[in-house]
């Protein structure tokens, strides 16, 4: 066929886009078919999108472009329909050697003197769209399997607390079918009837657009009761409409280990006060049996000997009877034992001759049982050595206590106001026992032990927490 007829009359360029030009949009496909469905016409857009240039189509068949089985099986049928005087809408991939475009197509009779002629073809591509509402099938099929396979069970109710969708793990947890779940309310299904407004209260939270995690009790379509987890989030459907995303995790096997493990804790709690409540008494017994002892000694010396021995055992004893007082079994308070023994020396020397001031200036703060009883035997030597010599000639005797602790480090200091050890005061001496158990008690909490003897004594002993 020669190209010029393509020019003829009813085919001119200028008349074919007057006629088109309030039927299309600038972007779209246009191009005109004769009866044997040759191209006569066709715009940019062709160009644009499958890189074919207008003068490459005229003349050829639509066969000859997009492909010869494409063209029968799919668009003939179409065209020779359009050619019946019948307006054709369809859409379709079109492909040209390897660009494929998606082209939603109208076919409008082309008509010269009332005879059809040819066919008008307006395309508009969809390509872009119909790529997006394809990865929207697939992330909806996606998240549509992840919500069925998830091992959390999860429900999808509306504002009115009514289940729009549930998934397996739901269902298998609380023992409903699908069926039973849809349009009933979440409340009459697994809410317990005690636990009525906390349900409602949940889902009116999530509607007004709040995110909920609280952990609760559900039951069962049997009757079972279980505890589970729930978070409660909203989400807006696809009318515009807030509605609730609620996650159930059955935690009942998590509780009854907590409460197992809790129980267990108490037993054991109760076991070590009894331990300590034990040790306590049975240094009482030991200084009752050295008090019995010390009844039927004369020498003095010696009696002091063995009294000195029950104050030791008893700066322990009170250290048991202060934790199987207290809540916490590792650690005392500090400030409570120091005031009893210091009560409890005083008294044991009921013979001194004036009154004691003690002065107390204690952070408070709980000491570690490793750590409390050689503090504890330490102050007991200190106190003592002080009752015994510090006072003579004294006329407001006076003993301090001061505690400090600043991050992991304690400063205790002891210190009386009497006259400090004497210029010939032997470390060494036979009559320094106490000087030398303090020594070794600080090395036992791994301390440092200062002593100043002027103005008073004054002992600082610094340590570390362990």
């Amino acid at each position: 066929m020669n190209s010029t007829r393509y020019n003829d009359s009813p085919y001119k360029t200028e008349k074919i886009e007057n006629y088109l030009r309030s039927l299309v949009i600038a972007h779209d496909y246009v191009s005109v078919l004769d009866t044997s469905f040759r191209y006569r016409y066709v715009n940019n857009a062709y160009k644009k999108h499958f890189r074919i240039k207008p003068d490459e189509i005229i003349g050829k068949t639509h066969a000859e472009i997009f492909g010869t089985s494409f063209f029968n099986t799919k668009i003939k049928p179409k065209l020779e329909k359009c050619l019946s005087d019948k307006i054709v809408r369809y859409s379709t991939w079109y492909t040209h050697k390897n660009i494929s475009r998606f082209i939603y197509v109208s076919c409008y009779p082309y008509k010269y003197e009332e005879e059809i002629i040819g066919i008008i073809i307006n395309g508009r591509d969809l390509t872009e769209l119909k790529n997006i509402s394809g990865k929207h099938k697939i992330q909806k099929a996606y998240f549509e399997n992840l919500f069925q396979q998830s091992p959390d069970a999860i429900v999808i109710l509306d504002n009115n607390d009514n289940v729009l969708k549930a998934n397996y793990a739901f269902t298998d947890l609380f023992g409903f079918t699908q069926e039973e779940c849809f349009g009933k309310p979440i409340n009459s299904l697994v809410v317990p009837d005690h636990l009525k407004n906390e349900g409602l209260n949940a889902t009116m939270q999530v509607a007004d657009g709040k995110n909920i995690n609280f952990e609760t009790v559900r039951k069962k379509k049997s009757g079972e009761i279980i505890h589970v987890s729930i978070i409660g989030k909203p989400i807006l459907m696809e009318n515009d409409q807030i509605a609730v995303y609620g996650i159930y995790r059955d935690i009942t096997q998590q509780v009854k280990t907590q409460e197992m493990i809790v129980k267990e804790l108490k037993e054991k709690e109760l076991l070590l006060k009894e331990i300590h409540h034990r040790v306590k008494n049975n240094m009482q017994i030991i200084s009752s049996l050295l008090n019995i002892q010390v009844r039927s000694i004369k020498d003095e010396k010696d009696r002091e000997i063995f009294s000195e021995s029950q104050n030791r055992i008893k700066s322990m004893a009170l250290i048991h009877e202060r934790l199987y007082k207290s809540d916490d079994l590792t650690h005392i308070s500090f400030t409570e034992y120091s005031k009893k023994l210091a009560s409890y020396l005083l008294a044991s020397y009921n013979n001194l001759p004036m009154h004691i001031d003690f002065k107390f200036d204690i952070q408070e703060t709980g000491i570690i049982i490793n750590q409390a009883i050689p503090l504890g035997l330490i102050l007991n030597e200190i106190i003592s050595n002080s009752l015994k010599h510090a006072f003579k000639n004294t006329p407001k005797p006076e003993i301090g206590i001061q505690l400090a602790k600043e991050n992991d480090n304690f400063t205790l200091i002891i210190y009386d106001n009497g006259p400090g050890l004497p210029d010939s005061f032997e470390k060494c001496s036979e009559h320094s026992l106490g000087l030398h158990l303090i020594d070794t008690l600080v090395s036992q909490i791994q301390g440092k032990l200062l002593v100043e003897s002027s103005g008073g004594l004054k002992y600082m002993i610094l340590w570390k927490s362990s």
